[in-house]
């Protein structure tokens, strides 16, 4: 005993210590450096244990109207397609030179936490990227590009984990997981709807009967039913086991007579698992069940809308955000049908396409221009 004793003596003489506060003084450092530095936002607490931004899920919707942060491109470029991470954690783009880049939207920085964007090592397709969507885990990111080519990306290491070099014949215009996150689901300019399994590698559904590009393709919450949109005017639901399309329909059919406008976006509604949202080259928003039926039509106003340009839900699932072809944010109550609008305009003309922060009240916007903004409520 004596003999340790005597060791530990010699071994204490020869090490510093330092005590344990001292360890949170630099973490805090650390922090504050991060976010003096634009990589992580003052406004939002950081987790310590998980190495992130935590998520706070405010009590209820609000509309986005003051600007957050902007996400800037080189020139000759703009981004083509973005969506949120279901975790919250990132906003992704995907640009016409075929980059996908994945940003803090607090800060409108690229999010060098990850490292192969800090080595400059980015996610690249060979044409440009028309959309986007993240699997519900939040590991995987799924590119669709003009070639009719699809690729699924590891977010944490930015490799390929697969690619289907001939989903479509012509472009992709949108891309979505199923809700295990086996499967891929895809809309093409060739007028086709199709599953991709991620497993195998292969095309294992395709479901046809539009006439016209389309432009949107969800999943049914018990995955039993597609639903679809196209330039064709038309709202189609699928069965996803047989391919037979169960029901079509054509929002206001009757009013438009033969100039049917086209349908552009399809979008699910959180919490309602029978019910969607669809807007058309219209002033109108179209609320669609699955069974094929138009439960509600909630219209603009034309001193503040023409047409609808891009379209996304509210995490609560209450109310729908919709921008207008004169830059204005429309707020619908998708329950009651009343409309709101943003005192300020969007910062973007003809806007393209937009997402919604899967919790927080946040949104954001591109178009042909090399800017991203982003607004919070």
């Amino acid at each position: 005993d004596a003999r340790r004793l005597a060791i530990a003596d010699q071994l204490l003489n020869e090490v510093s210590t330092a005590p344990a506060s001292r360890l949170l003084t630099l973490l805090g450092h650390s922090i504050k450096w991060q976010q003096q530095h634009g990589q992580l936002s003052e406004d939002v607490p950081y987790d310590l244990f998980f190495g992130r931004s935590q998520t706070i899920r405010p009590p209820e919707d609000k509309a986005p109207h003051k600007l957050l942060a902007t996400i800037k491109f080189p020139k000759k470029q703009c981004p083509h397609s973005i969506a949120f991470s279901a975790d919250g954690a990132y906003l992704a783009t995907g640009s016409a030179d075929g980059f996908i880049e994945l940003w803090n939207f607090m800060s409108g920085k690229l999010d060098t936490g990850l490292r192969y964007q800090a080595d400059g090592a980015m996610m690249v397709m060979d044409d440009a990227v028309g959309c986007l969507a993240f699997s519900h885990n939040g590991e995987l990111v799924c590119s669709g590009a003009m070639n009719g080519k699809i690729k699924v990306w590891s977010v944490k290491s930015g490799s390929g984990a697969k690619r289907f070099s001939a989903a479509h014949s012509q472009s992709v215009s949108c891309v979505a997981f199923s809700k295990d996150d086996t499967q891929v689901l895809s809309g093409g300019a060739d007028s086709v709807v199709r599953i991709h399994g991620l497993k195998s590698g292969k095309m294992l559904k395709e479901f046809r009967g539009h006439s016209a590009p389309v432009t949107g393709a969800v999943y049914s919450d018990d995955m039993t039913r597609v639903i679809s949109t196209s330039e064709d005017g038309s709202v189609r639901v699928w069965d996803a086991n047989t391919t037979a399309c169960v029901c079509s329909v054509i929002p206001d059919a009757d009013k438009h007579g033969l100039a049917i406008p086209p349908a552009h976006t399809i979008v699910a509604i959180p919490g309602n698992s029978n019910e969607f949202v669809v807007a058309t080259k219209s002033p109108t928003i179209y609320i669609v069940s699955l069974d094929g039926n138009v439960r509600r039509a909630i219209t603009a106003d034309k001193t503040t809308c023409n047409e609808f340009l891009a379209v996304a839900v509210t995490p609560r699932g209450k109310h729908v955000l919709a921008v207008s072809d004169m830059s204005i944010l429309h707020y619908v109550d998708i329950e009651t049908g009343s409309i709101q609008t943003a005192n300020s305009k969007v910062p973007l003309e003809d806007v393209i396409g937009m997402a919604c922060h899967p919790t927080l009240n946040i949104a954001a916007f591109f178009s042909n221009d090399r800017r991203v903004p982003v607004w919070t409520a």
